[in-house]
């Protein structure tokens, strides 16, 4: 059974079930934001959401930090992450979000700077600082997915 966070992305994911060229601009836009920000929560959940959403977050292939991946691809690899990072957070720095829309294409991309910490008790290790985050979603079927996730390392700490 899907947890409450998954519920949630489902659930923004799904928001207005009809393709993208059925809305405005606008309304894709309010629509990424959202989608950008409930991922980062349930990226967030330190939980195993990120991984059981991956079916419902992403189309059948994915650009991951700039390589193809599958949805099996990207499962194994976000559960690498987990395991090297089991506590995490991620927020998007307050002003920073960013979406711009291609209404022919029905895409829309999301751009912001995140802090973050995240750490691995086990091991004593912990990290924190800022990144950029991209995300690219379509709404070309029945409900959004996200096409691309990437971004780059910005400053951080380790401890």
């Amino acid at each position: 059974m899907p947890r409450p966070f998954l519920l949630l992305l489902c659930a923004c994911l799904a928001l207005g079930s009809t393709q993208a060229l059925a809305q405005s601009a606008a309304e894709m836009q309010r629509r990424t934001a959202t989608i950008a920000e409930r991922y980062l929560a349930i990226w967030s959940s330190n939980d195993g959401d990120a991984v059981a959403g991956v079916p419902y977050m992403y189309g059948p292939t994915v650009q991951f930090y700039g390589r193809p991946y599958t949805q099996g691809q990207l499962i194994n690899e976000k559960r690498a992450a987990i395991r090297q990072w089991p506590l995490r957070r991620y927020a998007i720095r307050p002003g920073t979000l960013r979406v711009t829309c291609n209404m022919p294409q029905s895409k829309c991309a999301a751009r912001s700077v995140i802090d973050f910490v995240v750490a691995n008790p086990t091991r004593g290790t912990r990290r924190a600082g800022s990144a950029r985050f991209d995300l690219g979603v379509s709404y070309a079927g029945r409900q959004p997915r996200i096409l691309y996730e990437g971004g780059s390392l910005g400053r951080h700490r380790e401890g």
